[in-house]
């Protein structure tokens, strides 16, 4: 199961809001040499074998059945200080 931290939410919530939607997807893609990449997409469907965090009453967060193998104990935080913003993923199962 993915932990979303409260800060995390917050801010997803917000980026949700600003653009007009109720749903983000969070999930790996092929990075080359480096393995898998984390990415998020605003997305207007869900799929069949998605699984879904509910952030809110109106918005949610959710994951392929693909990347979620690999995401099972992995937490999404989100940081801002003087060095800049950005989320901040802790995957126990990347090796």
């Amino acid at each position: 199961m993915i932990t979303i931290t409260e800060k995390a939410k917050e801010k997803i919530i917000s980026v949700l809001i600003e653009e007009k939607a109720t749903m983000i997807r969070f999930g790996l893609q092929g990075g080359g040499c480096n393995g898998f990449t984390y990415f998020f997409a605003v997305e207007e469907k869900q799929e069949e074998d998605d699984f879904e965090f509910p952030l809110d009453e109106t918005h949610k967060l959710v994951v392929d059945s693909a990347s979620s193998m690999y995401l099972e104990e992995a937490t999404i935080d989100y940081k801002k200080d003087m060095m800049g913003e950005s989320f901040v993923f802790n995957n126990p199962s990347q090796k």
